[in-house]
């Protein structure tokens, strides 16, 4: 795992192994065909652990995070919760800020399962962010709006948000 500074925030590359990889991406295919339509070209589930059993390789990728962040003084995100996302050709998420539960700053952890060959990126506080296959980032969605490029071609952005409120 390596640690890189992106735009207004950071990331790791390689957050995750091959392995873990191809389980998370199975059980997001897995669940896809009961995901909502979210817009053109995206569909999404929030509280996933609510609403389908996940593999083991999704809690033990929310505990590394927690303890490589070194988060301590959080909730879990009461809105959203974690969620799986697809953005599929033509798909784009629109530019926004998430809500913040008071005295915290709604934080998401993204986990990039898949890349499209073409777009896909996303955008934070007006700045294109490379993020790559296994790839995990930190968004800070209740402080900065965000959004992402138009995904093109069949390969999918398959994105596993994981949701925390942090303590201001």
């Amino acid at each position: 795992m390596i640690k890189v500074n992106l735009p207004n925030t950071w990331g790791y590359e390689n957050f995750i192994s091959d392995d873990e990889q191809s389980v998370l991406i199975d059980f997001a295919n897995y669940i896809r065909p009961k995901l909502r339509n979210n817009g053109f070209g995206r569909f999404y589930h929030d509280h996933i652990k609510v609403r389908y059993t996940v593999p083991k390789e999704f809690d033990e990728v929310k505990a590394r995070i927690i303890e490589t962040e070194q988060l301590d003084d959080f909730i879990f995100d009461p809105i959203f919760g974690d969620f799986i996302s697809f953005n599929e050709n033509g798909g784009a998420i629109h530019k926004h800020k998430d809500n913040n539960e008071p005295g915290f700053i709604h934080t998401r952890y993204n986990l990039i399962c898949s890349m499209p060959d073409v777009g896909g990126n996303p955008i934070y506080e007006n700045n294109i962010v490379e993020v790559k296959e296994k790839m995990l980032w930190r968004c800070e969605a209740g402080l900065y709006n965000h959004s992402s490029v138009e995904v093109r071609g069949s390969k999918p952005r398959i994105n596993i948000s994981f949701g925390f409120q942090i303590k201001k």
